[in-house]
């Protein structure tokens, strides 16, 4: 279980996984893209992109922060928020 405070008020990320079928995900911001191979969320602890095969999402509660979904997954991986990796590259370039 990961925390984070936004506005002073914590913010909880979890994810629960079973049997690499199911993913129940809290401390979801947005959804950045989806399809039947891919999820990408925003969450308060970065982006999250999930892989897999018949990926789909059965539940979906932004004011809430709750995403789950079913399928065969196959990996989850974390990067930093979009807009931070735009930055730090441009940042790059103009060195």
């Amino acid at each position: 279980m990961l925390e984070s405070k936004v506005n002073n008020t914590r913010i909880i990320h979890n994810l629960v996984m079973n049997s690499r079928e199911n993913l129940s995900i809290n401390g979801v911001k947005d959804i950045i893209s989806f399809d039947e191979n891919n999820v990408n969320l925003k969450t308060v602890c970065g982006d999250l992109y999930i892989e897999g095969e018949n990926l789909h999402i059965n539940v979906l509660n932004i004011e809430k922060g709750e995403v789950e979904l079913t399928g065969k997954i196959s990996g989850l991986n974390y990067f930093e928020s979009s807009n931070n990796e735009k930055s730090s590259l441009l940042s790059r370039i103009f060195k």
